[in-house]
């Protein structure tokens, strides 16, 4: 049986973990999704689209986005469902990192 004071050590332990976690999960991310359609891919995958609705959004090839979705789950930055679906551990606008449906839609220069 869990009590409050492990709940709360827990819970400090946790907040550490991810304070000292910041740069190195921020630099696998910048690792893993080099470019604004892997990280748009990436930020869609969040349990609530399937691989296929997120590669036709996307405009990726199946290979392309089983491929990115394997190295994610390889990496420790998704995690795959009881129902067979891949979703991720991260937001990326928690590491400033946009994807591209984020940016605002100027005019080209």
């Amino acid at each position: 049986m869990v009590n409050d004071s492990s709940v709360l050590i827990l819970k400090e332990i946790l907040n550490w973990t991810r304070a000292a976690s910041f740069k190195s999960v921020k630099s696998l991310l910048e690792e893993a999704l080099p470019d604004n359609k892997s990280r748009m891919a990436f930020q869609m995958l969040d349990g609530s689209k399937s691989l296929d609705q997120v590669r036709v959004a996307c405009r990726i090839s199946p290979n392309v986005i089983g491929a990115l979705a394997q190295k994610c789950v390889s990496m420790g930055l998704m995690e795959v469902t009881d129902e067979k679906k891949r979703v991720r551990l991260f937001d990326l606008n928690d590491f400033d990192l946009k994807a591209a449906q984020d940016e605002p839609k100027g005019r080209a220069k």
